[in-house]
């Protein structure tokens, strides 16, 4: 019990020691600051080398990219008509549209939804990235 008292008692002499030093910082004109760090977050773009063979579905509408046929929006079915006239098409045509997504994944291309002409409801419309650079090895 003694012993408590005499714990007790050194607590509250901490308390009124901490409280006094608050008080003379506050009433003598102490400067109080208060340093707060905020996070800076830095978004890097490094160039990306992705090889993909002529000879591949995607390699193949990269080469349409790099020709020019994207430079005006241009849809699946677009994309599969241009690729039949050129013998390039796979046996099943259902591979296309995987292929352009992949492709918007990559960052070759971009991809928006456009209202259809005729008609009611909506077609995906392909267009060359801004940044792509294709480099021929």
């Amino acid at each position: 019990m003694v012993g408590e008292v005499r714990r007790l008692k050194a607590l509250v002499e901490g308390l009124i020691c901490r409280v006094e030093a608050l008080e003379k910082a506050v009433r003598g004109g102490g400067n109080v600051s208060v340093k707060v760090e905020v996070p800076r977050v830095v978004l890097e773009r490094r160039p990306l080398d992705i090889r993909i063979s002529r000879e591949e579905l995607t390699g193949r509408i990269a080469m349409l990219v790099e020709e020019g046929f994207f430079d005006h929006g241009k849809t699946s079915g677009d994309v599969a008509s241009e690729l039949i006239r050129r013998c390039w098409h796979p046996r099943d045509l259902k591979h296309i549209r995987p292929a352009l997504e992949h492709l918007t994944m990559l960052g070759i291309l971009d991809r928006t939804r456009e209202r259809r002409k005729r008609g009611r409801g909506f077609k995906w419309v392909y267009r060359k990235a801004g940044d792509l650079e294709i480099v021929d090895k």
